[in-house]
């Protein structure tokens, strides 16, 4: 896939296009196409002491989590502005400048990084890092206790 910077077009590295594949497969619910590019034994981590933070191990729990997000993130109007996106044959980091817009007035205003892992072609990991952890913390905290209601 080519991407251009300037008019002038530019390789897009083999992780990006894994990461994209990742997500066109997850939308469409597409499981053959998403274990080609979501290892079995996967990880991923997620900051906090709220019920959605911690480490989810292996596919179906990687995935379970991510919808658990899209439900989440999905009522809180968010709009993500992408900083920087670096990738090496091991790893690709992504920073974005995330904010929310709530109708029940909590909301967050916050820097993000995800650190992508791949191995044999794969994601294998996936590690999220919050500029500001207990804001970030409390934010999940209440809008997981918001949910209960």
């Amino acid at each position: 896939m080519l991407i251009e910077s300037g008019g002038d077009p530019i390789l897009k590295h083999p992780n990006l296009e894994i990461i994209d594949r990742f997500f066109e497969a997850y939308i469409q619910r597409d499981w053959n196409e998403l274990k080609k590019v979501l290892s079995l034994d996967a990880r991923w981590s997620f900051p906090g002491k709220h019920p959605y933070g911690g480490w989810r191990n292996g596919f179906e729990e990687v995935i379970q989590f991510f919808d658990t997000m899209g439900s989440v993130m999905g009522k809180s109007n968010v709009k993500a502005e992408k900083l920087i996106v670096a990738a090496n044959d091991d790893y690709v980091i992504e920073s974005q400048h995330v904010f929310t817009n709530r109708e029940d007035g909590i909301n967050l205003d916050h820097l993000v990084c995800v650190l992508w892992k791949f191995a044999g072609g794969k994601i294998v990991e996936g590690i999220h890092f919050f500029a500001s952890p207990v804001e970030a913390d409390s934010f999940f905290t209440k809008i997981s206790q918001k949910n209960l209601e």
